[in-house]
């Protein structure tokens, strides 16, 4: 049995300066490891919701919505299971003229995902997609594979211990002053050492966790109640509100598109 259920597979041959996509799918991983293997070509993971380790030459890092990895051929990589909420993967096949060695891994801000997520819904999930659906492929590629200069740095070190720690409390619904406290800080010293470190500060973090919880309800059937009050929000009012700010859509309309 796989280790993930393919929720859209298409098999694509695009060729164009000497790049040639082979396959563009989504994967729901199921509650199992992928253990460490090697492809004859290039492949680009992208983690659209959910959470897990992806390994990588051994290296285990912690991945979760918006982490990104472009793993070249003959590089060895695997999964393992982190966390309750199993991983939504879009995967890219592609072989390229110049395909290197490097290993990249960048994270990729949420306005992206939701454009990634509004053009996969018009990737049809079946047959060979049609001469008018080869646009929106097009964009998908380009999106994830023409990240401007700043985006193009090698694998970074993992997140830092307090990263780590403040993002496990931040699913609780304590207080953004109260888990600073836990960590050591008053709320504004410790979002400006999270900045630093991680590029976001505590309230963008909780945010963040917020929408990926969100999300998952949302993809999983659940009604918007439930999604609000699994992301930690008492007010579905509030939450809608919300949620539209952070993706440019209600809850109904980002589940039905």
């Amino acid at each position: 049995m796989l280790a993930w259920s393919p929720l859209l597979i298409q098999k694509i041959e695009i060729h164009a300066l000497g790049f040639v996509l082979r396959k563009l799918q989504l994967n729901r991983h199921r509650d199992t490891e992928v253990s460490t293997h090697r492809h004859p070509f290039n492949q680009l993971i992208l983690y659209l919701s959910g959470e897990g380790v992806q390994i990588v030459r051994g290296r285990r890092i912690d991945a979760r919505a918006g982490d990104l990895f472009l793993i070249p051929p003959g590089v060895d990589h695997g999964f393992a299971l982190a966390g309750a909420s199993r991983p939504l993967c879009l995967v890219l096949e592609y072989e390229s003229r110049r395909p290197g060695s490097r290993v990249i891994h960048r994270q990729f801000p949420r306005q992206i995902l939701n454009e990634l997520n509004a053009l996969l819904a018009r990737v049809p999930t079946k047959g060979r997609p049609a001469l008018s659906d080869y646009p929106t492929i097009l964009s998908v590629i380009a999106l994830l594979l023409e990240p401007s200069r700043s985006d193009t740095a090698a694998m970074p070190a993992a997140a830092s211990p307090l990263v780590v720690r403040v993002r496990e409390s931040l699913r609780s619904d304590k207080p953004l002053a109260d888990i600073a406290r836990e960590s050591g800080y008053v709320r504004d010293a410790l979002s400006r050492r999270l900045k630093r470190e991680h590029g976001l500060g505590l309230r963008a973090l909780r945010d963040q966790e917020r929408l990926q919880l969100a999300q998952v309800a949302l993809r999983e059937a659940g009604g918007v109640g439930e999604a609000a009050t699994r992301a930690g929000f008492d007010d579905p009012n509030y939450f809608t509100r919300w949620f539209r700010k952070q993706t440019g859509l209600t809850p109904t309309a980002w589940r039905r598109q």
